[in-house]
């Protein structure tokens, strides 16, 4: 039997834990007297901050001067507004214009206060940047939470990127 040894990388903000080829075996994050989020991203590139709304299944983002064309395909991941979210995914995009462009989500529903978004682009060898997950801690969960991902993990192609907002502590075990 060959043993398989993995790495971990540790953060306390937004940032990159690997840039190369991997797998994301588990996760471990410590939360704050806020809500915490963490998002998971397979990028070379660091994610692009905007806003959005949902009209129906349409999201329309608006991130000034964003330099994209249509057809590009975006790793995005939506705040919360009210409760009620855009559902985070890889898409493929239409561009309205040199500041907005929208994607079609597999839900449906209306988000009007323009909460704000993160995305990201880069295409090499014919690998898109993406999302991977999203994890959320309520507010006062200042202990241990941590997920293990079952099977090879989650492949990330680019690397390991994490966003994160009132965390304390982030650990990401890859290999």
């Amino acid at each position: 039997m060959n043993p398989t040894f993995v790495k971990t990388g540790h953060l306390h903000s937004s940032g990159y834990i690997y840039k190369a080829r991997t797998s994301v075996k588990g996760i471990d994050i410590v939360g704050s007297a806020s809500a915490g989020l963490l998002e998971l991203w397979d990028t070379d590139v660091a994610p692009t901050d905007g806003t959005y709304g949902r009209v129906g299944t349409t999201v329309t983002v608006t991130d000034v001067a964003h330099g994209l064309s249509t057809g590009d395909v975006v790793g995005i991941s939506f705040e919360p507004d009210g409760g009620v979210i855009a559902t985070n995914g890889n898409y493929t995009i239409t561009v309205v214009d040199a500041d907005t462009f929208t994607i079609t989500d597999i839900n449906s529903g209306t988000i009007e206060n323009d909460p704000t978004c993160r995305y990201v682009h880069s295409k090499t060898n014919n690998v898109n940047a993406r999302w991977m997950a999203t994890y959320h801690s309520a507010a006062n969960d200042t202990y241990f939470n941590g997920w293990t991902i079952p099977e090879n993990g989650l492949l990330a192609q680019k690397g390991i990127y994490v966003y994160s907002a009132n965390l304390v502590s982030i650990n990401v075990i890859y290999g």
